[in-house]
């Protein structure tokens, strides 16, 4: 196992190394291939790296423990939800969902501009990603996943959850190549079939709508592996990103829908006809073997198009503003790229509520997209605002308390002109602490009933290390709760000396979480501490004792101290089982003094002693 700054000076079978995969080790001899698959199975177990390992697996003890049970009992083709294969993944993931979502409202919106080369490039791009997005819900279907803040990994459990009816129908709407219709509904433009055109491109816009949790999951993922960003910089991106999508369909859908609706106004025959004749002749030239128009004679060629509109077009017409500005964008030769930026500029407007004119016709139709659009924009704007200063201002008690606790640390570092990796790393330990919310156990101890605060300590601290002690398991659990009680707790980063060798010895330590490196006085590595391991007992029963080893930490260490004086204070009322617990200590001091004449190094090895 690799600690970032520690260089192990172990001799290989000492080490931890591949405990963390519990994978065998590589042979001399091995092909390539079998390099290959071994390094492909170290991809899909848990990784100390994933952002949400840390929150599940505290401690590199633990992700070992995780991974043996991965190898061990479970089938090869198991993939940890926390595996360094699906934190790539999802960064991939994330911009081919993105592409594919952005790419579909473009292509519907101005599919009708667009040349036939370049709507099949559109479909083959989007049928690629179509075709990842189907790749990601076969992934799901063996990798593992999280249910009550457990992690499942059992392939029978996994894939009734993965094909549960609702979690399959979501997943395949989102994969299914719309793209591959566009050649027809084009062809219904140019028929004046736009029914089914229309209907589509509202459902694709709410069901591009409804992505958002599967974007924003995936995002804060991105967002934590690539740019390593915090919970509160993810919750002020999250809208902002919300808010650009949104604006994108609506933009595509602002222009699409009028072009679509012309022809389903009762009284707008001619004008519908003449704007799919100049879109068919004279905006992107097509030919009737692909786009053919037989349901009725097309416009005969005309050399002044404007002057024809205003002879033919009837005088009570009420789009008469809207062809005009669709025929000055023919004549202009307007790109694609001038529309679509055209519409995002009067979305934004309208949605701003900036004005209500989107130069189409006054049509109860139009009237009725215009308001529906002012009013999401209104519901919208609100609804990012009144997010943003929740998430800035009063986010969650805890979490700005941590914020403001933070804040503090930074006062305080200018304040006393303190380095910048000392501010860092109060900040790093504040957070390892709080896990970024912030909570004070005294009132919670204060306001618990006696009987339920003895039932908490003894669930923190009975089962992971206090039973583990070969000094305690002779007592009763009545005088290990009054241990508990006693317990008081430290944390450590990484590179953080618990204990240094020749230092006095008042105070006897539990590991509840993390793995510490043990030095002799001379800096010889000895050997880790893990999970549940205790040390230094001896401080509880020799006023003279002295640290015969230093002790630092590794990764991030959480740690309980019981002090020499509270353990004396607490166990003069129980005299007898004092007696029997300083008695045991007694012989084992001096068969440690019996032992050292004929092995003097045996002094490092017995943890009781450090």
């Amino acid at each position: 196992m690799s600690f970032k700054g520690h260089r192990c000076s172990l001799p290989g079978v000492l080490r931890l190394g591949d405990s963390v995969t519990h994978l065998p080790p590589i042979l001399p001899g091995t092909t390539l291939a079998g390099r290959l698959l071994r390094h492909l199975r170290t991809l899909l177990l848990i990784s100390p790296d994933h952002p949400e390992t840390r929150i599940y697996y505290r401690s590199r003890t633990k992700i070992a423990a995780e991974n043996e049970r991965l190898v061990r009992e479970l089938p090869p083709f198991i993939v940890h939800p926390f595996s360094s294969f699906r934190k790539c993944w999802e960064m991939v993931m994330y911009f081919v969902l993105t592409l594919h979502l952005v790419t579909l409202a473009f292509a519907f919106a101005f599919a009708p501009h667009l040349s036939y080369g370049v709507l099949s490039g559109i479909q083959l791009f989007d049928c690629v990603l179509c075709a990842m997005l189907g790749m990601e819900f076969a992934l799901k279907l063996i990798t593992g996943y999280v249910s009550q803040g457990e992690v499942v990994l059992e392939p029978s459990r996994i894939v009734r959850y993965r094909m549960r009816w609702w979690n399959v129908v979501n997943r395949m709407l989102l994969f299914v190549p719309y793209v591959l219709l566009l050649d027809e509904l084009v062809r219904a433009f140019y028929q004046d079939a736009v029914t089914i055109y229309l209907c589509l491109v509202i459902y694709l816009y709410l069901l591009c709508v409804w992505r958002f949790r599967s974007i924003n999951w995936y995002f804060a993922i991105v967002a934590r592996s690539l740019f390593g960003l915090s919970e509160k910089q993810i919750r002020l991106l999250e809208p902002i990103m919300d808010t650009l999508y949104v604006l994108h369909w609506t933009s595509c859908l602002l222009y699409i829908v009028p072009l679509l609706t012309l022809s389903l106004l009762g009284d707008n025959g001619f004008e519908a006809n003449f704007l799919v004749d100049v879109l068919w002749s004279h905006d992107q030239q097509r030919d009737a073997y692909h786009y053919p128009i037989t349901h009725r004679n097309r416009l005969p060629p005309l050399s002044d198009l404007r002057a024809y509109l205003q002879q033919h077009l009837p005088k009570m017409s009420i789009c008469a503003e809207f062809m005009a500005a669709r025929l000055d964008d023919v004549e202009h030769n307007v790109s694609v790229t001038y529309r679509y930026l055209r519409a995002l500029m009067i979305t934004f407007k309208i949605s701003v509520q900036g004005g209500h004119s989107l130069s189409v016709s006054r049509h109860f139709l139009h009237e009725w997209t215009q308001s529906l659009l002012l009013l999401g924009g209104w519901i919208w704007s609100t609804y990012i605002l009144l997010l943003l200063i929740r998430t800035i201002i009063t986010a969650d008690a805890s979490e700005t308390q941590y914020d403001e606790i933070l804040n503090e640390i930074d006062a305080f570092c200018g304040r006393m002109r303190l380095s910048e990796s000392l501010r860092r790393k109060m900040s790093r330990h504040f957070a390892c602490h709080y896990r970024m919310h912030y909570f004070d156990v005294r009132p919670i101890r204060m306001q618990a009933s006696d009987n339920l605060r003895r039932t908490v300590l003894m669930e923190i601290a009975f089962e992971p290390f206090l039973t583990r002690s070969d000094v305690f398991h002779d007592l009763p659990a009545y005088v290990l709760q009054d241990i508990a009680d006693q317990l008081r707790f430290e944390l450590y980063l990484e590179n953080d000396t618990i204990l240094a060798a020749g230092s006095a010895a008042d105070t006897m330590f539990f590991l509840a979480m993390g793995t510490a490196a043990v030095y002799t006085q001379d800096g010889v590595e000895l050997g880790h501490l893990i999970d549940g391991a205790n040390f230094g007992a001896i401080a509880l029963f020799r006023t003279d004792a002295q640290r015969t080893v230093s002790v630092v930490a590794l990764e991030v260490c959480e740690v309980y101290r019981l002090e020499r004086a509270s353990f004396q204070k607490l166990m003069r009322p129980h005299s007898y089982l004092l007696g029997l617990v300083v008695k045991q200590a007694e012989k084992r001091i001096q068969d440690r003094s019996v032992s050292l004449q004929e092995f003097p190094d045996e002094q490092y090895y017995d943890t009781f002693f450090y």
